[in-house]
């Protein structure tokens, strides 16, 4: 028995490595423009801008191992199938679940390692590489502003946005400033850096031949506007450093993000009770009669009589308290790791289905379900930012829909020809 499973494990070990290395190959390919632009046209620091690149990299992994998994079980059993080594298993009396169950063994291995990987390594290199992004733009703000990008620097409080940008300046340049009394506008035909260097105190944006317009608060389009030769903007330099940076959520181990939500939680339910309690006081003092002597039983009677709407009134601000999102990065660093449970009950049965097809066939199903899965992730993130249902349904509408065709195609084989 534990031979048979070593076996099966050991055949779909490197197909796993190598759907690792092909995936992640992928992504990087995707990545390596942005390297690029950040060296060459941004001016960027070379070494700085490796750092950013590998910094990249965990956020694309952890995507890849569900993926690869995948890939594993329905080459390794596509192998065993075509050889007729599974009919020989067959033969000996081997169930179809015992076949399954190495395959189900990788799958929760890899789901631990997934993880593990997801929660530590890549929550700590997405808050490295959001702090180095940072330091990098407060060293030279023109790294932020990218060709027909829009881009809001913080340190400036601007938006900037150029048809086209480099480390020395910028073409057809549009400036949102929201940092005044009253929002402007600011259109150049080019702009210039000037001591865009990591040792400068102060950094100079010189826009040229532009115009200002503002545009209050108030929604009143305003036609007050100002045309321009030359106009600088300075950028005081600030130091900071990776520990000065606040960690967002995808920065945070799923634990950490619990913890915010429970949090949260408490403090809307503390407020909820102080606002109930000022409600039955209120009420108590305003009796003029005093025919109700004892507070204790006035706010009995209180919460029995108005406990309806107490009751949704504790609802909607237990549901309002959490921000939405908080519920979303929680399920998403349980749920990516979880599909290489349902990758496994998927691709074992593929592998076998495929017979005689070899490897081309196996690698061909897998790149197809890959596909459908990175869709079923993009769908979920679409699902998510509309709000409209719950961030569990969201987040793990891929695994559900990956647990209904495993399971089909598990029930089928069980009844297959041949069992």
């Amino acid at each position: 028995m534990k031979t048979i499973t070593k076996y099966i494990i050991i055949e779909a070990i490197g197909p796993f490595i190598a759907g690792v290395l092909f995936f992640t190959f992928i992504f990087v390919i995707q990545l390596l423009p942005e390297l690029f632009k950040l060296i060459i046209n941004n001016g960027a620091p070379i070494k700085t801008s490796f750092e950013v690149f590998v910094y990249m990299l965990p956020f694309n992994v952890a995507i890849t191992i569900p993926m690869s998994i995948l890939m594993a079980s329905i080459m390794g059993y596509g192998r065993l199938s075509s050889d007729n080594e599974i009919i020989v298993m067959r033969a000996l009396g081997f169930s179809h679940m015992r076949i399954y169950i190495p395959i189900m063994i990788l799958g929760v291995l890899t789901f631990l390692f997934s993880l593990f990987f997801n929660n530590v390594i890549m929550s700590e290199s997405n808050y490295r590489y959001r702090a180095l992004i940072s330091y990098m733009i407060n060293m030279r703000p023109s790294i932020a502003v990218g060709k027909l990008d829009f881009t809001y620097i913080s340190d400036m409080g601007l938006s900037i946005g150029a048809e086209y940008s480099d480390n020395n300046g910028m073409s057809n340049v549009v400036i949102f400033d929201g940092t005044s009394e009253s929002k402007r506008i600011i259109t150049a035909k080019s702009g210039a850096w000037h001591n865009n260097e990591a040792n400068s105190r102060v950094i100079t944006l010189t826009l040229y031949d532009g115009v200002v317009q503002e545009m209050p608060y108030f929604g009143i389009v305003s036609n007050d506007f100002s045309v321009f030769n030359s106009m600088d903007i300075n950028i005081v330099r600030r130091v900071s450093t990776l520990s000065s940076h606040e960690r967002g959520l995808r920065e945070l181990p799923a634990w950490k993000i619990h913890d915010k939500i429970e949090k949260t939680k408490s403090e809307a339910s503390n407020m909820i009770r102080i606002q109930i309690t000022d409600m039955i006081i209120n009420s108590y003092s305003n009796i003029a009669d005093g025919s109700v002597k004892d507070v204790g039983a006035f706010a009995k009677e209180y919460l029995n009589t108005n406990s309806a709407e107490l009751k949704e009134m504790r609802t909607k601000g237990m549901e309002s308290a959490v921000p939405y999102f908080y519920y979303v990065e929680f399920h998403k660093f349980i749920s990516i790791p979880a599909a290489c449970l349902f990758m496994v009950i998927v691709g074992a049965p593929l592998g076998i289905v495929g017979k005689r097809s070899g490897r081309g066939f196996g690698f061909g199903i897998s790149v197809i379900v890959v596909v459908m899965y990175y869709l079923l992730i993009t769908a979920a993130e679409i699902i998510a930012g509309n709000r409209t249902v719950p961030a569990f349904f969201a987040m793990w509408f891929p695994n559900i829909v990956l647990a209904i065709i495993g399971g089909f195609f598990m029930i089928t084989s069980f009844f297959s020809k041949g069992r």
